[in-house]
């Protein structure tokens, strides 16, 4: 009697699962989860059955019997549910293959990509608050100017950036932070670049065409982000900056992405930024601009390198005025300290220039969490007012990490990375 019990037991059992398989709850789908615990469970019903069934009484064969059916029931009702879960796994599957990843975090800003990465659109950029206060003596104060305490935006930068079929980047960053005598809000880094260009058997090099910076100078090519201190040098104030133009560029000598040679060159036409009210301008004309750097020590993985670099600009002003100017490395102060206007009996504005020899000599080294950069250049401009004149500028900076980082570089463009710390400070 107590095994008839048992088969009526598990017969009820195996009608009410039947009864569940077959209407799951309105508008909730089985889970996978749900599914394998069905199994199991039945599984586990097949095996009492065969054991219920050896050995009973005649009279039970029959009910025995009626459960092995009810179970068939339920083994092809699972059959099913497993099916349909098979079903939506590979649909999943192939959807993700087209779906569009979006992420959004701090060290990438917000980012659409397509499953492939073939495509991409990243948004980001940053905001720069500067508060100045200054102290003059009697002797700068009336030889410069009175300095007042301030405060402003130095940068305030939007930058879309991404990939197209893998081998094309684009580029276009808007500057929203104005000066009183400027072209802006105005397009700053506005470009295509066509990577991967095969030139010289198995060589691959980057053609790059729109608005940007001339292949000039260390510090002037090293983004803001990533430079060492808030302002640039006094030496600056000679870098070509932005200008529209065509650029080829390639990494050699060295494993790829570990090059250790590499050069840019290209041909502009002076526009500063962009738009501007020089872009249509006529007397603005045409430059040549070149730069090569290597590295001719490289170990640890970068952690100790050094770096060594020239350049050249040829550049045909066309008659028009030229003139160059730094404020002393703050954005808020009112004058500018180094300008070719303030020369005794001498205006190079009044000048007129024929054409401008440029060059430049840049150096960096790293060692671990210091690092030391320096750079001089110098500018040969044949006038028309006083024949030829020569203007210099140079600058050394040292810095040391004290979360013990090393500046990483980019052997893609001779320059550094910004700084990811490994630690807080504090």
């Amino acid at each position: 009697m107590k095994s008839i019990r048992y088969l009526w037991a598990l017969l009820i059992f195996a009608a009410f699962a039947g009864g569940a398989l077959g209407q799951p709850p309105p508008g909730q789908a089985a889970s996978a989860a749900d599914v394998a615990e069905l199994r199991k469970q039945l599984e586990s019903l097949q095996q009492a059955v065969t054991a219920l069934g050896q050995g009973q009484p005649a009279g039970s064969s029959e009910t025995v019997k009626a459960l092995q059916e009810q179970l068939s029931a339920l083994e092809q009702k699972v059959r099913v549910l497993e099916r349909e879960k098979e079903i939506e796994k590979e649909a999943a599957a192939e959807k993700a293959k087209t779906a569009p990843v979006i992420t959004a975090n701090a060290k990438d800003g917000f980012q659409i990509k397509s499953a492939d990465n073939a495509f991409s659109l990243k948004v980001g950029g940053w905001v720069n608050y500067d508060v100045g206060f200054f102290d003059q003596d009697e002797e700068l104060r009336l030889g410069i100017g009175d300095e007042q305490d301030g405060t402003g935006f130095r940068s305030v930068r939007l930058r879309l950036s991404g990939n197209l079929w893998n081998n094309i980047y684009y580029q276009t960053e808007y500057e929203f932070a104005g000066e009183n005598g400027t072209d802006t809000p105005a397009f700053f880094d506005t470009y295509v670049a066509l990577r991967d260009v095969p030139y010289g058997g198995d060589r691959k090099g980057e053609l790059r065409i729109g608005h940007f910076r001339e292949p000039f100078s260390l510090e002037e090519l090293t983004s803001q982000p990533a430079r060492t201190f808030q302002e640039r040098s006094l030496a600056s104030a000679l870098y070509p900056s932005r200008n529209a133009g065509i650029q080829w560029s390639d990494s050699l000598i060295g494993p790829e992405k570990l090059e250790r040679l590499y050069y840019a060159i290209g041909v502009f036409k002076t526009t500063d930024n962009w738009p501007s009210s020089g872009d249509s301008d006529e007397d603005q004309g045409y430059n040549i601009t070149a730069r090569v750097t290597g590295l001719p020590y490289y170990a640890y993985n970068g952690e100790h390198l050094v770096h060594i670099g020239g350049a050249y600009s040829h550049r045909n002003p066309d008659g028009a005025v030229l003139g160059w100017a730094a404020r002393p490395e703050t954005r808020l102060s009112l004058f500018r300290y180094a300008d070719t206007e303030k020369f005794p009996n001498f205006r190079l504005r009044d000048a007129r220039a024929d054409t401008v020899n440029q060059y430049n000599f840049e150096f960096a080294s790293v060692i671990g969490p210091f690092m030391a950069q320096a750079e001089y250049g110098w500018a040969d401009v044949d006038t028309t007012f006083d024949n030829k004149d020569t203007f210099q500028g140079y600058y050394a900076q040292l810095s040391y990490l004290l979360t013990g980082e090393h500046r990483t570089y980019r052997h893609d463009s001779g320059t550094f990375d910004r700084i990811t710390p490994k630690r807080s400070f504090a």
